[in-house]
């Protein structure tokens, strides 16, 4: 908590391309998961429900752990998914950020980390959103 989030370069599902320096003026939250994981599978849909509620008011920058887009793409159809991704075919990324465990969510301001949950538990929807209305709405540092 604290530190500023490391400099990398993602393309989303999208074509849009995102960077740590793009994410260090507002607040957005970042999330590495693999679809096969079962923690994912159920932090996910919060992360969904959240995206819905507040895509107007932050960025989402949802990645892969070495996984193709082909598997996502049909993940988040049977899901009716439609927060962003970025499919990453290997760990280059989620290794700037840590060495194991995934979900990991992590909840920024201003390109510094506020925020974080790993597997151990996984995050609830309303810790979540608590920790986002906080940082929205509260205009004084985390």
């Amino acid at each position: 908590i604290g530190e500023t989030i490391p400099d990398f370069t993602v393309t989303m599902n999208d074509g849009t391309t995102v960077t740590g320096a793009s994410l260090r003026n507002g607040v957005s939250i970042i999330m590495f998961f693999h679809t096969s994981c079962p923690d994912c599978q159920n932090t996910l849909p919060s992360v969904q429900k959240i995206y819905d509620e507040y895509k107007d008011e932050m960025a989402f920058v949802l990645m892969s752990r070495e996984q193709e887009k082909g598997e996502i793409e049909s993940f988040w159809k049977e899901r009716g998914y439609t927060m962003p991704y970025s499919p990453q075919k290997d760990r280059k990324i989620y290794n700037l950020f840590a060495t194991s465990r995934v979900p990991r969510v992590y909840i920024c301001k201003d390109g510094k980390i506020a925020s974080y949950y790993t597997d151990d538990p996984i995050p609830r929807y309303e810790e979540l959103v608590s920790d986002i209305s906080s940082i929205l709405y509260d205009q004084g540092d985390f």
